[in-house]
Parts: structure tokens; sequence; C-alpha cells
């Protein structure tokens, strides 16, 4: 089995607020999930994560990577603005 990823661009997504609440206020018993707002060929559409870890993407304090996890329990990666809420998120696919 091979494994790739696939990656979106986010056109809207949460605010710190959310993101925080996502990482701080949650629990493996009842997680917190954040919705990101992706571009899937030309169409808006939703995109559902739950946040596992949130890092500083440099020294802003407005750029972050962060990983997760999909409903499906798929891996997710991040990097997000909160500033202008866009970023890119990658997906892994299994083939």
């Amino acid at each position: 089995m091979t494994t790739q990823q696939a990656r979106v661009q986010i056109v809207d997504g949460p605010s710190k607020w959310d993101l925080m609440l996502a990482l701080f206020d949650s629990s493996n018993a009842s997680p917190r999930a954040v919705n990101f707002k992706i571009d899937a060929a030309g169409k808006p559409q939703s995109f559902v994560v739950f946040i596992s870890s949130v890092e500083r993407e440099d020294g802003s304090g407005e750029s972050w990577n962060i990983n997760g996890r999909t409903a499906g329990n798929q891996a997710v990666c991040v990097y997000f603005s909160t500033k202008n809420r866009c970023g890119s998120l990658s997906l892994e696919k299994r083939n």
C-alpha cells in the first residue's frame, strides 16, 4: 500500500478562539471539531477536523501548523493563517 497527500486550499476557516477551544476545551471522549471551508474544484466545501496539536509557524501569532484527524480517522496537516483565515490542508490518501 502506498500513501500520497492530496492538498487543497482553505478559503475560510476558524477564528483563534475556535482553534483554542478545539485544542483546550475538548477530550478524547468529547472532541470539539473545527470547520475549514476548502476550494473543491472551484466550489467551497466544508471540511471538519478534530485538532490534536497546534504549532506556531512563525513569530507573528497569526500563522499555524495544525495536525488533526477527520471523522473517518484520516491524518490531516494544515497550514493556516488566522489573520486572513486562509491556508492549505493536506489529507493523506491511501492507495
